[in-house]
């Protein structure tokens, strides 16, 4: 029972949710849920996927933290010992292509409609 409540303290969590570009703080917490510092913390870009990266990001100072900016958006996985955090990294800019592609759509189709109603009214 000891065993099972110590290991539910360990942890791995970001201070917030990570974004491109933007530096979050990730903690790394023991069995026994103090910081566990001097942990190498590394990510791993595109788990499971083609083309994934691993890559070292830093050594746990006294407080279990490490200071990470994201480089690239999409999944990841945080490594820190034999502890995993899965989470998606949001792009550093949403793409307004979407919202540009949709206004292009409605106004092909209104001037469809409007050539199709003066079309028909000859």
């Amino acid at each position: 029972m000891i065993a099972w409540m110590s290991y539910a303290f360990a942890s791995v969590t970001l201070d917030a949710a990570p974004v491109q570009g933007t530096e979050v703080v990730i903690e790394v917490r023991d069995d026994l849920g103090d910081p566990d510092s001097g942990e190498t913390v590394r990510v791993v870009h595109r788990p499971g996927l083609a083309g994934t990266r691993e890559l070292a990001i830093g050594i746990t100072d006294g407080r279990g933290r490490v200071r990470w900016t994201p480089a690239e958006g999409g999944v990841a996985r945080v490594r820190a010992g034999d502890q995993v955090l899965d989470l998606r990294i949001e792009p550093e800019h949403r793409p307004d292509l979407t919202l540009s592609v949709l206004v292009a759509l409605s106004l092909l189709g209104l001037g469809l409609l409007g050539f199709a109603v003066g079309y028909r009214a000859r």
